[in-house]
C-alpha cells in the first residue's frame, strides 16, 4: 500500500489494515527521524488523517512503540517456531533458521527492526523486561539446535550459548548497512553468504576447531587453557567479519 492516503482512502481499509497501516508508517518515522524526534501529528501527516482518527486507533507514542515492538516479535516467531519444531536434522534447521532470520525477518521489515534494536530504552519497565525474555527464548531456540547438533557430531564442539550470540548478532547487523536497490546484493545472495560463512564456523570439517570456553575458578582465574589465544582467535575472526560488512557496505 502507498503512504500518504486520504482519509477516505484510509477508513475504506479493513480495521486490521488500517491497524497494521499505522504501525508501518510509525515504523518508518521512528527510523527516519528517531523517536524523540517523531510526534503524533507527524504520523497522522504521513497518513493523511487528522489526529483525531489517529487517536481512535492510538493513545500515545508510547503505546504505538509499544505496538511496533508485539509486530517485530510475531514476525521473529512466526516460522522461527515451526522450523525449529520440524523433524530436520539440526544443521538443516539452523541454517533456515539463519536464512529466515535474514530474509524473512531483517530484510523484510528493516525500518522495524531499525527501531526494534535502537529504541527499547524507551519502552515501559513492563514491555522492556517482556522484550528481553523473548530475545532469551530466541537465543534458547537457536542454542539447543547448537547443542543437539553438538551432541549428534555434526557440529564441532563450542559453547552453544556464545555460538548463538555470534550468528544472532551477525545477522542482526545486517538492518544498519542493508540498502535495496539497483546494485546492491539481494536477500537471497546475503543470507547464503553468510549462511555459508557461518557453517565454516560450526559444521565439522577440515577447519579449525573453535576452542572451548575456559571454566574458572571461584578466584575468577582460567583453570586451563589461553585467555590470550581465544582473544588471538577471535580478533582475528572479528578482523574478517569487519572486512566483509565493508565490502558489502560498498555494494549496499
Amino acid at each position: 500500500m502507498e503512504a500518504n492516503v486520504n482519509e477516505s482512502g484510509f477508513r475504506g481499509l479493513d480495521k486490521s489494515l488500517r491497524i497494521q497501516k499505522i504501525t508501518d508508517t510509525a515504523a518508518e518515522l521512528f527510523h527516519r527521524k528517531g523517536y524523540r524526534s517523531t510526534t503524533l501529528d507527524d504520523v497522522s501527516k504521513e497518513l493523511g488523517i487528522t489526529k483525531a482518527a489517529l487517536y481512535h486507533y492510538v493513545s500515545s507514542k508510547e503505546k504505538l512503540l509499544s505496538r511496533i515492538y508485539i509486530q517485530a516479535l510475531e514476525n521473529i516467531f512466526r516460522n522461527t517456531d515451526k522450523i525449529a519444531g520440524k523433524d530436520l536434522p539440526p544443521d538443516v534447521r539452523l541454517r533456515l533458521i539463519i536464512q529466515n532470520h535474514i530474509k524473512g525477518i531483517i530484510i523484510q521489515s528493516i525500518s522495524m527492526f531499525s527501531v526494534f534494536f535502537t529504541e527499547e530504552n524507551q519502552l515501559p519497565d513492563k514491555e522492556f523486561r517482556k522484550i528481553q525474555q523473548e530475545k532469551k527464548k530466541y537465543t534458547r531456540i537457536v542454542e539447543t539446535i547448537i547443542e543437539e547438533g553438538i551432541s549428534q557430531g555434526l557440529f564441532r564442539k563450542s559453547d552453544p550459548k556464545l555460538q548463538a550470540f555470534a550468528i544472532i548478532g551477525m545477522c542482526n547487523w545486517v538492518y544498519k548497512w542493508y540498502k535495496p536497490g539497483p546494485g546492491s546484493y539481494t536477500p537471497e545472495q546475503i543470507a547464503d553468504y553468510f549462511t555459508s560463512l557461518l557453517e565454516r564456523g560450526y559444521l565439522k570439517g577440515d577447519v579449525e576447531e573453535v576452542p572451548d570456553v575456559p571454566e574458572l575458578s571461584e578466584g575468577g582465574r582460567e583453570k586451563a587453557g589461553s585467555r590470550k589465544e581465544g582473544y588471538q582467535r577471535l580478533r582475528v575472526k572479528c578482523e574478517e567479519l569487519s572486512k566483509l560488512v565493508d565490502e558489502m557496505e560498498k555494494h549496499g
